[in-house]
């Protein structure tokens, strides 16, 4: 276990510090390499509040993604990835997107998305067609079957995420998180203003 500040284990013993009785040398616990802190490129450290902000978020978006792909494969033998395609091509018109603007807002690679469609058209949840204007397009839509689907997990998914975050913070916390996280993701687009 690692301290608050990252310096370190927080569960060595005194005993383990001290220098051997007999011998007077150190023991291994002390001359053991520690790890690092958490640093920039220049190497300095991160701030006790911007590691525990970025621990704290790891762990969360960690143990939440746990909990939904639990919910999704018990409710719908979906992982968190299908669902996500599903619903990105459920909110589109006409419940069908071309396969690259469907990997674009489901952010995952083409190669990835290929992989999880025809996974997806297996199963009768997608169906892909050419693009009548556009020979090299392709068109996945969503199916009877895949509306189906997620009309059946999508109740269980909502109470998932307000169980363990909506229901949980304040509208405060939540107006606070938001839009700190919306910053991120449009930093990391290249679109933040």
């Amino acid at each position: 276990m690692f301290r608050p500040d990252g310096s370190g284990p927080s569960d060595r013993s005194a005993s383990a510090d001290a220098p051997s009785p007999e011998t007077g040398a150190e023991t291994r616990a002390e001359t053991a390499p520690q790890p690092e802190p958490e640093t920039d490129a220049d190497g300095t450290p991160l701030a006790p509040s911007e590691l525990r902000a970025w621990k704290g978020f790891l762990a969360a978006s960690h143990l939440l993604e746990q909990e939904i792909e639990r919910q999704l494969k018990a409710d719908g033998e979906l992982s968190h990835a299908d669902f996500e395609i599903l619903v990105t091509l459920r909110e589109a018109d006409d419940r069908r997107l071309r396969m690259t603007e469907l990997a674009r807002r489901a952010m995952v690679s083409k190669s990835r998305l290929t992989y999880q469609v025809t996974q997806l058209e297996q199963r009768g949840l997608v169906r892909r067609t050419p693009c009548p204007t556009d020979r090299r397009a392709v068109w996945a839509q969503l199916t009877a079957e895949g509306e189906e689907r997620l009309a059946r997990v999508r109740p269980g998914h909502r109470g998932v995420v307000r169980r363990h975050m909506i229901g949980f913070l304040s509208p405060e916390e939540l107006d606070v998180l938001g839009t700190a996280l919306t910053r991120v993701a449009d930093n990391l687009r290249g679109t933040e203003r």
